[in-house]
């Protein structure tokens, strides 16, 4: 059985699809201004560092505007970054934020939250080891400690402390 590996030229057109799809508006405006395209150019590093660490092709991970998240700057609120990564083998994808407290080393997981299905980070990732651990079946991993007061989570869930009172 012969199996034939895509050329650059499909490799690139499929990736610039799969760009244009999950961020039509930052895909065609990345070259309007000077701060457009350093964003993309950062987003494409940001898909580097974790297609390495994850041992996935880099067009496998997309690097877009977090819809929900953002950041402060200088100049003002920025959109945070939302990183997807599917898996060419399975089509399974995995959505990750960046850990602000290690910046480009590692990454926060996101996932529904056992206790109110809110899609809220469950753990840190710097290395495809640390998303096997909370892959792992029958693995309980905890929510982050840290994070467990955030928005993201509904006012009944079952997972976070309650506020006393």
């Amino acid at each position: 059985m012969t199996t034939t590996v895509p050329g650059l030229a499909e490799r690139a057109m499929r990736a610039a699809h799969a760009h244009r799809a999950a961020d039509p508006h930052g895909f065609h405006h990345r070259h309007d201004n000077p701060e457009a395209w350093n964003r993309w150019a950062r987003r494409a590093r940001v898909a580097r560092t974790v297609a390495t660490a994850l041992q996935v092709p880099t067009d496998a991970v997309l690097a877009t505007d977090d819809p929900h998240r953002t950041y402060p700057t200088r100049t003002g609120e920025v959109p945070g970054d939302l990183i997807t990564v599917t898996d060419p083998a399975t089509g399974s994808t995995w959505r990750f934020i960046p850990d602000h407290t290690t910046p480009g080393q590692a990454w926060l997981l996101l996932d529904r939250c056992p206790g109110c299905d809110a899609e809220t980070s469950v753990a840190r990732v710097a290395t495809l080891a640390d998303l096997g651990d909370y892959l792992a079946p029958g693995h309980n991993a905890p929510l982050l400690r840290e994070i467990r007061d955030i928005a993201d989570h509904q006012p009944s869930c079952t997972a976070i402390p309650q506020a006393e009172g």
